[in-house]
């Protein structure tokens, strides 16, 4: 987990990244969500990852009230700078492993672009976060590597740096923790069968 966040602490893809967030919410995140039919509370939201905030611009208009949650402090810093001070928004370090957040404080977590990243043992680990932070019903949203080919190698020498996960293994372990999968869906981004992702969606059982 260190090596996947000394690299995301200062790095050019953020800005790079931030033009494609208008049509990668609409086309895609929207409507894997169907918040209207899900049953999706937003009213208490926590990000996973905010990194520089491309995500949270989406999510603030949805969410009563926003926690974001990054491994860099200096993210978070940009965060606030971005969207102000605000008492519904909070800011949270991580240490790559947990959430910093009370039992039940969550109505939904949110996290793009992150987890695909993380090696497997620390998906569980977070997995196993979100039940405990989540409200009972409460959802959780995961945009996950699909990616077996490497077992053990490093991340960065694969493509687009996807660590080992797959959306029958993030099942496997959410299940272990005792999340119910409501919803998977691989994601092929540029149309080559490749599918190197994967959008889950769970549910703390109510």
């Amino acid at each position: 987990m260190e090596a996947v966040g000394r690299w995301w602490s200062e790095a050019p893809y953020f800005a790079d990244a931030e033009p494609h967030m208008d049509g990668q919410w609409r086309k895609l995140i929207l409507p894997f969500l169907r918040l209207g039919e899900s049953g999706i509370d937003c009213t208490l939201t926590v990000e996973l990852g905010a990194r520089r905030g491309r995500s949270a611009a989406k999510l603030l208009p949805l969410a009563g009230r926003l926690r974001l949650v990054d491994l860099h402090a200096n993210n978070l810093e940009a965060c606030l700078r971005r969207f102000g001070d605000d008492p519904r928004r909070s800011y949270h370090v991580t240490d790559g492993r947990s959430l910093p957040l009370p039992d039940a404080s969550a109505t939904f977590l949110f996290c793009f672009d992150s987890v695909v990243h993380f090696d497997s043992d620390v998906v569980r680990a977070y997995l196993r976060e979100a039940r405990r932070v989540l409200r009972p019903g409460g959802h959780a949203f995961l945009h996950h590597s699909n990616t077996l080919a490497h077992p053990g190698g490093d991340f960065q020498a694969q493509p687009q740096w996807r660590n080992f996960m797959s959306k029958e293994l993030l099942a496997h372990y959410a299940l272990k923790e005792g999340l119910e999968v409501l919803r998977q869906e691989p994601v092929d981004w540029v149309g080559d069968g490749g599918f190197i992702d994967c959008f889950s969606l769970l549910r703390r059982p109510g």
